[in-house]
């Protein structure tokens, strides 16, 4: 289950947020630290080289996958210094959390072993779209908490509904139940239907995505049973949390 934030819900810098330089890049990881930010999430893909990085976008100029470049190539096509994810760990030591999005199999269980040689396991928090993936993870690793991404895709959409015809009490929750994983990624359009109440008796932790906007923020900080926001706007997360937290009754003591 995830850390307690006695503030309210953990805060993921989606791509480190955009605020005060352009996501996922050093600065962005920069900057959402100095916002507060308790995790700073991180795409990760690999190269022809071997070298793990953080790149949101599965292709480059020219429709080029990030996979089959060189990391010397990527970042010349990218025109920027592509982050190394084993820099990106060590700025993040001590500081905050890797949320790691895996973008692709091949090289998920490397990138979870390098987290591991940075980071403690609570400080890990792995999700992916492919719940195969996400039971491969968590069985190699079973102290790094796991979730799996449910909704905001339209293909994604299209399949679950072909599968509700034919078995027509299937939650939206399937992939995340059938991996094994204790955390929801649920896209906040999702989020807003009966899903969330779905979690609770699963005993599944709820992050929620992507959030910008004041009231969305101010929504989803507050919300019962959400354990974290990812939000492009990290520093804009804080302050509205701080606010939410001096207006929210304590937690009740358990026995």
């Amino acid at each position: 289950m995830p850390p307690d934030f006695a503030g309210g819900p953990a805060i993921s810098a989606h791509r480190g947020g955009s605020e005060r330089a352009a996501p996922g890049t050093y600065e962005a990881y920069q900057a959402a630290l100095a916002a507060g930010a308790d995790y700073v999430e991180l795409d990760v893909r690999q190269t022809t080289d071997g070298v793990l990085v953080s790149c949101h976008r599965e292709r480059l100029r020219h429709g080029v996958p990030v996979t089959a470049l060189s990391y010397a190539r990527l970042c010349q096509l990218a025109r920027y210094r592509v982050p190394r994810l084993d820099e990106s760990l060590r700025l993040l030591a001590g500081r905050a959390g890797a949320h790691l999005d895996l973008k692709e199999a091949a090289c998920a269980a490397a990138a979870v072993d390098e987290a591991l040689g940075v980071l403690p396991p609570a400080q890990i928090l792995v999700t992916t779209r492919d719940e195969a993936v996400a039971a491969a993870v968590k069985a190699s690793f079973p102290a790094v908490p796991v979730g799996v991404t449910v909704g905001g895709d339209v293909a994604e959409a299209v399949r679950f509904a072909g599968r509700r015809v034919r078995e027509p009490r299937l939650s939206r929750l399937a992939p995340v139940v059938a991996a094994g994983a204790r955390w929801a990624v649920l896209h906040h359009r999702l989020a807003r239907g009966g899903i969330l109440a779905e979690c609770r008796p699963l005993g599944l932790a709820v992050m929620v995505w992507t959030v910008n906007g004041h009231r969305g923020l101010a929504r989803w900080l507050a919300a019962p049973g959400v354990a974290a926001v990812v939000t492009d706007r990290p520093a804009r997360a804080a302050g509205v949390r701080a606010l939410s937290a001096g207006r929210r009754e304590p937690p009740a003591t358990v026995r």
